[in-house]
């Protein structure tokens, strides 16, 4: 099992990962609304998308609902003084986390 880090910062972002054999870009933004928070989109290296729009939920895989698509990995999201609280705006990449998961 490996355990990656994205390197993130307070800021929306996009990056080139890879996973399993290929690479996926991975696009982090925050969604300013009610229920707003940190989401990520994935798409392949050609652009084409894979999952959109996907909340960084902590607690839970957030792409477990999407292993038919064969991304090869898990994501988890979490903060420093608490795993199940998910980062704010303010804090990710300082001490709030988004770790991959792979075999």
């Amino acid at each position: 099992m490996t355990i990656f880090e994205f390197p993130l910062s307070p800021n929306a972002q996009q990056m080139t990962v890879p996973i399993g054999g290929s690479e996926l870009t991975f696009r982090f933004a925050w969604a300013d609304s009610p229920d707003g928070g940190w989401f990520v989109d994935i798409s392949r290296l050609d652009g084409t998308p894979l999952v959109r729009g996907l909340p960084l939920t902590a607690g839970e895989n957030v792409l477990q609902k999407f292993d038919y698509l064969g991304i090869g990995g898990a994501i988890y999201v979490q903060t420093d003084a608490d795993p199940l609280i998910e980062p704010t705006y303010d804090n990710l990449g300082l001490n709030g986390r988004v770790l991959l998961v792979t075999p």
